[in-house]
């Protein structure tokens, strides 16, 4: 039986999760693909290399953990200026008769 407190998160089959959490205030971070790849695979595919690489980096670069903030904060003010209602955009994607 799963915990009350735990999300089940279906993924995709080519789908790759990455995790970020906090324990006793340090930052956990799990790559949780949806499929595990099989023994001997040789070339692992790009969203696993990717998820595994943001993973690495966010846990042993302090730097750029600040950046990846930094960034996404800045981001809020521009996505303001570019949000369109639903309802204009449905219109948009409607052919025209």
């Amino acid at each position: 039986m799963a915990d009350a407190n735990t999300t089940t998160v279906d993924l995709d089959p080519t789908e790759v999760a990455l995790i970020i959490g906090e324990e006793e205030g340090s930052m956990t971070i799990r790559v949780v693909p949806a499929r595990e790849l099989p023994d001997g695979t040789t070339e692992v595919p790009e969203p696993h290399e990717i998820a595994i690489a943001l993973a690495m980096r966010l846990l042993n670069d302090p730097d750029f953990h600040d950046s990846v903030l930094d960034w996404y904060e800045g981001q809020d003010d521009e996505d303001e200026d570019e949000v369109v209602p639903i309802d204009e955009e449905d219109k948009t994607d409607k052919p025209k008769s």
